[in-house]
C-alpha cells in the first residue's frame, strides 16, 4: 500500500557527509559582527573543538619576543587545567564561570582578527582529518600528559623556555582541532624533546652551581 510523505532513507545508502565549518571562518564571522564577546561566547561557537582552539590561542603570547609581564604565568596554569581535563575525558574544555562571562577588549579583539584567525587559517590549510587510528583515547591522553609537562616549564623561571613548549601545545592543539593523527603525534614528539632540553638545562645549571660552591670552599680558608 502507498503511503503519503517523504519515503524513509535507504539505511543502506550512503548518506552525505556535511563537513563542519572551519573554526576560521566561524571566530571571523563571531569577531566582525559582535559588539561586545565574551569568552563563552569564543567556546561557544567552536562546540567540541574548544579543546584545539584554546592552546592555540592561548600560545599566541608565548610567541612574542618580549613576553607580557606575567604571561606564561597564566598561560601556564591553564594548560595544565586543560590537560587534567583531556586526561579525564571531558568532551569539551571546562570554564569557570567567570572567565566565561569576561569580556574581550577591544584590543584582544583586533589581535584575535589579525594574529590569531590568520594562524587558526594556516594550521587548517596544512591539517586535515588523517592518521585518525592515532587520535584515540590513549594517544589524548599521552598528549594530555605532555601539555601538563609543558604548562610546569612555563611556570619555571627558565629564561628562552617559553617559546618551544608553546608551539608544542599549539601543534597538538591543532590535532584535536582538526582530527589530525599526525599533527597530535608530532606535537606530543616536539613536547617530549622540549622536555628533554628542560631536563638537560636543569642539570647543566645544577651542576654549574655545584662546581662554584666547590670554588668557593676550596678558596675560603
Amino acid at each position: 500500500m502507498p503511503t503519503s510523505g517523504n519515503p524513509s532513507p535507504d539505511p543502506m545508502e550512503p548518506q552525505e557527509h556535511v563537513p563542519p565549518q572551519p573554526v576560521s571562518e566561524v571566530l571571523d564571522h563571531l569577531l566582525a559582527t559582535e559588539q561586545q564577546i565574551t569568552v563563552g561566547d569564543v567556546f561557544g561557537r567552536v562546540a567540541g573543538r574548544g579543546f584545539g582552539l584554546l592552546m592555540i590561542l592561548l600560545g599566541l603570547p608565548m610567541l612574542i619576543p618580549v613576553l607580557p609581564p606575567g604571561a606564561s604565568a597564566i598561560v601556564g596554569p591553564i594548560y595544565m587545567l586543560l590537560a587534567f581535563q583531556l586526561a579525564v575525558g571531558f568532551d569539551r574544555p571546562w570554564l569557570p564561570r567567570w572567565l566565561r562571562r569576561r569580556r574581550l577588549s577591544p584590543g584582544t579583539v583586533e589581535g584575535l582578527r589579525r594574529k590569531g584567525v590568520p594562524l587558526v587559517r594556516r594550521l587548517e590549510r596544512y591539517s586535515r582529518p588523517r592518521f585518525r587510528v592515532l587520535n584515540n583515547p590513549v594517544m589524548v591522553r599521552a598528549a594530555a600528559v605532555v601539555v601538563l609537562f609543558m604548562g610546569l616549564i612555563l611556570l619555571s623561571p627558565a629564561p628562552f623556555l617559553n617559546t618551544l613548549p608553546a608551539i608544542a601545545v599549539m601543534v597538538i592543539g591543532a590535532g584535536l582541532l582538526r582530527d589530525d593523527g599526525l599533527f597530535l603525534l608530532g606535537g606530543s614528539i616536539l613536547g617530549v624533546i622540549v622536555l628533554g632540553i628542560f631536563v638537560a638545562a636543569v642539570g647543566l645549571i645544577v651542576a654549574a652551581f655545584d662546581g662554584l660552591v666547590k670554588a668557593l670552599k676550596r678558596l675560603v680558608p
